[in-house]
Order: structure tokens, then C-alpha cells, then sequence
């Protein structure tokens, strides 16, 4: 359940067939905000009544890149179209159309690159995937943990496994990590098949589980330069990356007096110190506290937001939703379900509001549905009411669409 909020702040929401956060006013994407779309298009930028409208970027499924001014959700005024060849023209735009070109740019590479990674998932369409995974199974002695799984993670995309204990989720991550044999089917890391010792896979790649392998009698400090060093990095900017998980004023302590949170905190660090192509993490945030395990999704974010590709495991239903920009329900060692959260919240949800409005000294709700031109204007004139309070989706969330497909809960 989503909450809109009549006043502008981040949120995150379902719009337009994809997913939207930023800033709303009124229920609609106002300000500052960023749109993925199910075919990997979207935009990026300020928004003004639920359309693009000052300055932005808009993505293209096809691959191509406008950057620069827009007006009522179309092109208008001066930018930038990159095209997915790399070519570009800078020109002036009205409704949508390239009123003047200014110049035309053969090769924005330059340009292209940055903007690439700007969105989560957004450079799927400039590549290939960092994680290819087809018909993967593994076995323990007789019984069959992973049974013909088949995905992909794209550069600058998290992909949720969500899943109960068990499902094969762990499983999955430690043949992909190679600390399990391929036992079944085909994987490949940045385009190169796992299965065995591969250097050039193991120092683009980082790894946690729930185990913390770390060690305690030296410091944090101490163990990410170790760490580091076994890339043959030099000045890995370890105090830096202790400050990002909150550790900076604890770095030189010994790691045997850290809490549970702050070792799991150092786990991340350590994760990405190497600046890894691609992030395993498994249950990363598993019995943590709410302060903890929110200042580690907002570190994986800012991973992905980077161009990491990222496969998580958890079965933490909030975790997944939050974080994720594809989610795979896997249980009993298959993939029952794979797309993004908002899809499977609309296939399986109901497109309907409840809204809540001041009665007096009481409060009276109403229940629209979301389709219709009558429910449409009920919803815009409760929208501009000064009794309006808040404004909820009903939608299906990922825990109840998960006990639909499976008959059984995330937590068992």
C-alpha cells in the first residue's frame, strides 16, 4: 500500500505501467522524480502535474537519449537526442518535433556513456547482461535444490530472488560465486562461463552471506585494506567507504567488539571496496535493525545507481519492493514469477483507491476504482478537496501475490 501525500516528498509509487519515485503534490509525480517503464524505458527529471515538464532526460526502449528541455511530457525547447549508434543532434524541439537543428554530433559516446547509467536498468540497452543464467540446477546427493532456473541482471539493475528459506536462493548465488560446482545447465559472469577458478570473474565481483567472514582482531580499517590488497589495489579510499555504512567513527576499533548490525555494516563496505561489476548479496539485511537495514538499501542503491548489477536474495517482502527493479519469486528451487514488482501488483492486484477525507470531527473514506472517465474526475475533484487527507493504492502486495502462486509464505 502506497501513500500519496498532498505536500511534495520522495515517494515511491505505480504510474504510467511502471514505477515512479519522487517528489508528489496531489497525488501526482511533482518536482523532482524518476520513471522506469517495464520495456526499460523512462525518464529522468522535473515534473509538473504527472508529465515531464522542465529540464530532464527521457530513455527510449529502443535505446536512444534526449537530454534537455520538455514541456507537457513532450520534447520542446533546446536538447540533445543521442542515438543508440552513438550519433546525436543538439537542436531546438516544439511538441515533440525537431524544429532547428543546431548541429549534428558524430560521435557523443561522451555523452551517451554517463547517461547510460543513470537509471537503474538503464544500461540493458546499451549491452549485454552482467549475470546470464540458463536452465541452472544443482543438486545435494538426491534431491534437487535448484531446478532449471533461467535469468538475467543487467548493469545498473537489482534483481530481487525473493523467497522463504530454502527456495534456493542461497543455493543459486554460491554456484554463480563459484563456491559450488556447476552441476546443471549454464551461467556466465560479465561473459564468461562459471564452473571454475576464474581470476578476472572474482576481482569484478562482490560477495556477502549471512556468515560474517571477517576478521575480528583487526580493525575495520585493517580489514578492508587487507581485503583490497588482495586485488593488488592500492589506496582503496577505505575510510571513505566506512563512512558510507556510518562506520568512519569506529574504524580503527577492533572488529570483535562490533555488533551484529555494524559487522553486517562492514560486510557491505568490504563488498564494494574493489568497485565491482556485479554485487551478491545474500540477505543482506537479515535480522538487522530498521536504522541499519535502511542505511544498507540506501548503500546497495547507490551500488546500482553506480552501474553494479546486483542480485539480491531475501525474504523480506518491504526489502524486495523498495530495492528491487525486477523481482523472481522462487520456491522449492524454481522461478514462478519474474518481473517487476509494479506488473505483478497490477496483474494480480486491484486497480482501485481508497481515499480519507475530514467529516466534521470524524473521517469518511471512499473506494474508486481506477479505470473509467467517471472514477477519473470523483478522483480529481477528491484530489482538489481541502478535506483531503491521503490517498492508497489497493494493490496486492508482493507477500500476498507470492502465497497466491505458491501456496505458502515468504517466512516459511
Amino acid at each position: 500500500m502506497v501513500e500519496y501525500e498532498k505536500t511534495p516528498e520522495k515517494q515511491s509509487i505505480s504510474w504510467m505501467g511502471g514505477k515512479y519515485a519522487g517528489q508528489l503534490k496531489n497525488g501526482l509525480p511533482h518536482g523532482q522524480g524518476r520513471l522506469l517503464l517495464p520495456d526499460n524505458s523512462g525518464y529522468k527529471g522535473q515534473w509538473m502535474e504527472g508529465k515531464p515538464h522542465g529540464t530532464g532526460t527521457v530513455y527510449y526502449a529502443g535505446g536512444g537519449i534526449y537530454r534537455g528541455e520538455l514541456s507537457g511530457g513532450k520534447k520542446h525547447g533546446y536538447g540533445i537526442y543521442t542515438r543508440s549508434d552513438g550519433k546525436a543532434i543538439k537542436g531546438r524541439w516544439v511538441e515533440g518535433r525537431l524544429a532547428e537543428k543546431l548541429e549534428e554530433l558524430e560521435e557523443a559516446a561522451r555523452t551517451k556513456e554517463p547517461l547510460a547509467h543513470e537509471m537503474p536498468g538503464g544500461a540493458r540497452q546499451n549491452g549485454l547482461p552482467a549475470i546470464s543464467v540458463r536452465n541452472l540446477s544443482h543438486w545435494y546427493g538426491k534431491l534437487q535444490a535448484v531446478k532449471e532456473i533461467s535469468f538475467e541482471v543487467y548493469p545498473g539493475e537489482i534483481l530481487g530472488f525473493l523467497g522463504p528459506n530454502g527456495a534456493g536462493k542461497s543455493t543459486t548465488i554460491k554456484v554463480l560465486t563459484g563456491q559450488l560446482a556447476l552441476k546443471g545447465g549454464a551461467a556466465q559472469i560479465l561473459g564468461r562461463d562459471v564452473g571454475k577458478e576464474d581470476p578476472q570473474i572474482q576481482s569484478k565481483i562482490g560477495v556477502t552471506f549471512e556468515e560474517k567472514n571477517l576478521y575480528l582482531e583487526m580493525s575495520a580499517l585493517e580489514n578492508l585494506d587487507f581485503f583490497a590488497s588482495l586485488f593488488g589495489i592500492r589506496n582503496p579510499g577505505s575510510l571513505d567507504a566506512l563512512q558510507r555504512v556510518g562506520l568512519a567513527d569506529r574504524a580503527r576499533e577492533r572488529v570483535s567488539g562490533y555488533s551484529k548490525g555494524m559487522r553486517q555494516r562492514l560486510m557491505i563496505a568490504r563488498a564494494f571496496i574493489n568497485k565491482p561489476e556485479i554485487l551478491f548479496l545474500d540477505e543482506p539485511t537479515d535480522g538487522l535493525d530498521p536504522v541499519t537495514a535502511s542505511a544498507i538499501r540506501k548503500t546497495i542503491r547507490e551500488e546500482a545507481d553506480r552501474g553494479a548489477a546486483v542480485l539480491l536474495t531475501t525474504h523480506n517482502m518491504f526489502e524486495a519492493d523498495e530495492l528491487s527493479d525486477r523481482v523472481a519469486f522462487i520456491n522449492e528451487g524454481e522461478i514462478v514469477a519474474l518481473d517487476t514488482a509494479e506488473n505483478l501488483k497490477l496483474k494480480y492486484g486491484k486497480r482501485s483507491v481508497r481515499v480519507r477525507l475530514r467529516e466534521g470531527d470524524g473521517v469518511r473514506e471512499e473506494n474508486l476504482p481506477l479505470d473509467g472517465e467517471k472514477s477519473s474526475a470523483r478522483l480529481s475533484e477528491l484530489a482538489a478537496s481541502p478535506d483531503l487527507m491521503t490517498i492508497h493504492t489497493e494493490e496486492a502486495t508482493l507477500e500476498a501475490i507470492f502465497i497466491r502462486l505458491t501456496g505458502r509464505g515468504l517466512a516459511g
